[in-house]
């Protein structure tokens, strides 16, 4: 019982050694807190003070307290020191409570009050043989008992040596165990010598020798444990660290690193952020968002044409570059150019005046929604024009297929004079790619018609764009209903991609004569009365079922060529009402999903079976197509008076037309009028197109 009451009592000390440990640490916490109110307190009396003493105003003091505010640690400071003060206080009670345990504590500190007892009895026994035969029996009895095994090999007590020697022929009261003895280390003996003391001329001591061998391996196995156990505190201890360390720091900035080498491996990737593991509401977390937004607005900003600027200037191998240098050199590639433009933008910015960047939005959307959707990206925004892009790829990348073999496949159709003059090439001039022997180039070159058609559809059906036609601002003198209309340019050819600009404004977009010609086309679209213009390079990368779909209009030349250049267009018919987009029934996807897909999964047989696509070229019937085909190959082949009557005829078929007529067949009657009928002696077959 008293054994069970020893082990409850230092249980209790330990616990309430535990409980005051952990009162103390909430004091602190506690007093770390109030002081810290106090001193806060403190400070803002003081700046009271200040102010209605004058010395201070109230714009100093809110700049003093947002100083003060920046100053304060961060969320993640806090939360990292707090969860470090946690894991040191808990590392410290278990300490507390283990280190006892795994501490060895001799149980034979006993021995020598024992010895000590022993040398009393020896002196008070004298020559009494009987009563120093007990107590010396008494004390083997003790030791044996102490050492917990009566019965060992290796006994405890090992050797009593008491002095004076008497009472030997009894019973052996000295005695030592010489086997034992003989393989012990000294370290493992433990001798206790009383101190001599003399009476009657006789020294009385005891010299009493221990075995400690087997509480010494005791001792060194509880040091092997403790020693383990403060390694595995350790190592945990630097796991937790770590792990903290990690998840509140080190890994969000492993994932703004990942974001930054992502977009700078590929800048015109929408990657998803969101994939990426989060780092919870700390600060780490704002700037991770910060970083994804600058990333995002440096793809929107840029956009295909600077791609090359951000990868150069956000690249993270190597160290990366502490400049910026966004003036990199412009490099030769190839691509399919569109340009747009609003109709009557003058007016509108007139009338509208602060609505005018509602409005030009508005169509912005659905431009730069349709030429995404259909595999183009916008380059520039210019107010009332767009310069959209397919890229094709760089000149280098687009070598090889100009190093000779099989072209992609023969255009529809046979080259007349005109369109075979317009395929040479001046030996002096730089090679340029042939895009014909490109692959895929057909798909690319129809999804771009494609998505300029979506956007003339969309124009007409919008709800928001269609409002403006109700709007009295935009009515004609004449009361005509305003109705916004666009035109569209597409060419084909090579650019210069690269930087404009300087330092404190830097532009990446594309230069060439190429551009312009998309420009141009665009701009000529209110000359021939039609809504989209398309060039003979890119009406050739067109697949035969859209080119069916297109009608060549005119051949012409324009400012600084004399090569003749057919050109062509897609009849849109845009005074009539669109259905709403549905998605289909019992589907799961939505309108734009369905539009996405759409435009993922194309073939060429949706020129016959999309409705919009139907719907736009309703009034560009066989009959019509053939009137006006005889009437330019007569304006072509110099037999203006049969060219008169077949276009007469061709623009009387389109009287219920946007302009109440064929704008093309008008600006040839128009032309041709223009020689009072009489074809020039020197007429070649082709004209200068005298818009730019």
């Amino acid at each position: 019982v008293e054994e069970y009451l020893e082990k409850a009592g230092k249980i209790g000390a330990k616990s309430s050694r535990v409980i005051r440990m952990a009162r103390l640490v909430r004091l602190v916490k506690l007093y770390k807190v109030t002081s810290q109110r106090s001193r806060e307190k403190q400070q803002l009396d003081d700046l009271k003070k200040l102010v209605e003493l004058g010395h201070l105003n109230h714009d100093e003091v809110e700049e003093y307290l947002e100083k003060a505010n920046a100053q304060k640690q961060s969320k993640v400071g806090a939360e990292l020191s707090d969860i470090i003060t946690r894991r040191v206080i808990i590392v410290v009670l278990l300490m507390l409570c283990v280190v006892p345990l795994l501490t060895f504590t001799s149980p034979h500190d006993s021995e020598t009050e024992a010895t000590e007892f022993l040398h009393a009895v020896n002196i008070q026994a004298g020559y009494d043989c009987n009563y120093l035969e007990r107590s010396v029996d008494k004390f083997k009895s003790f030791m044996a008992q102490l050492s917990g095994d009566t019965n060992s090999n290796e006994p405890f007590l090992v050797a009593l040596d008491l002095s004076p020697t008497r009472c030997e022929t009894r019973t052996e009261i000295n005695f030592s165990n010489v086997d034992v003895l003989s393989h012990m280390r000294d370290e493992a003996l433990k001798i206790i010598a009383t101190d001599p003391i003399n009476i009657g001329g006789e020294e009385f001591s005891i010299i009493a020798t221990f075995n400690l061998t087997q509480y010494t391996k005791d001792q060194s196995q509880a040091s092997i444990h403790l020693l383990v156990f403060v390694l595995f505190m350790l190592v945990l201890l630097s796991t937790q660290f770590t792990g903290d360390a990690q998840r509140l720091v080190l890994a969000p900035i492993e994932n703004m690193m990942a974001i930054v080498s992502m977009v700078a491996e590929d800048p015109l990737e929408d990657f998803d952020f969101k994939s990426l593991p989060k780092s919870g509401d700390y600060e780490t977390h704002v700037v991770q968002i910060a970083i994804e937004k600058i990333t995002a607005i440096l793809r929107v900003g840029f956009g295909v044409a600077g791609a090359e600027i951000i990868s150069s200037n956000m690249a993270v191998e190597g160290g990366g570059s502490a400049v910026l240098n966004p003036m990199i050199p412009g490099k030769r590639v190839y691509s399919l150019f569109g340009f747009c433009d609003i109709l009557s933008f003058d007016k509108c910015t007139e009338m509208l005046e602060d609505e005018i960047m509602t409005f030009v939005n508005s169509i912005a959307r659905i431009v730069h929604g349709e030429v995404s959707r259909w595999g183009g990206t916008c380059n520039k925004n210019l107010g009332n024009a767009f310069l959209m892009v397919w890229r094709i790829g760089d000149e280098k990348a687009l070598s090889e297929y100009n190093r000779g073999g099989v072209r992609r496949r023969a255009s529809s159709g046979s080259f007349s004079g005109h369109e075979a003059m317009a395929t040479n090439v001046k030996a002096s001039r730089r090679s340029e790619i042939d895009l014909n022997r490109i692959p895929g180039l057909d798909v690319l070159a129809d999804k771009a018609l494609v998505g300029f058609l979506k956007v003339i559809v969309e124009i007409n059906r919008d709800i928001q764009l269609l409002s403006y036609r109700d709007d009295e601002r935009l009515l004609s003198d004449n009361g005509k209903v305003f109705t916004p209309r666009m035109g569209f340019g597409l060419h084909a050819g090579w650019a210069i991609e690269g930087a404009v600009g300087s330092l404190q404004k830097v532009d990446a977009t594309y230069l060439s004569p190429h551009v312009n010609m998309a420009a141009r086309m665009e701009a000529a679209t209110r000359q021939f009365g039609v809504s989209t213009l398309i060039t003979r390079n890119f009406f050739k990368l067109m697949s035969p079922e859209a080119q069916v779909q297109c009608r060549k209009i005119d051949v012409v030349t324009v400012k600084g060529s004399n090569v003749p250049m057919p050109i062509y267009t897609y009849d849109t018919f845009q005074s009539q009402v669109f259905p709403e987009l549905r998605a289909p029934k019992f589907s799961m996807l939505n309108v734009q999903d369905v539009l996405n897909m759409q435009a993922e999964s194309y073939e060429s047989s949706m020129w016959m079976t999309d409705p919009d696509l139907t719907q736009l070229r309703c009034l560009a019937t066989p009959r019509f197509k053939c009137a006006f085909e005889k009437g330019l190959d007569d304006y072509l082949g110099g037999r203006w008076s049969d060219a008169r009557e077949s276009l007469e005829k061709a623009d009387h078929m389109m009287a219920s037309n946007d302009i109440g007529g064929d704008g093309p067949s008008r600006a040839i009657l128009k032309y041709m009028k223009s020689y009072d009928w009489d074809c020039p002696s020197d007429w070649k077959g082709h004209r200068p197109l005298t818009s730019k």
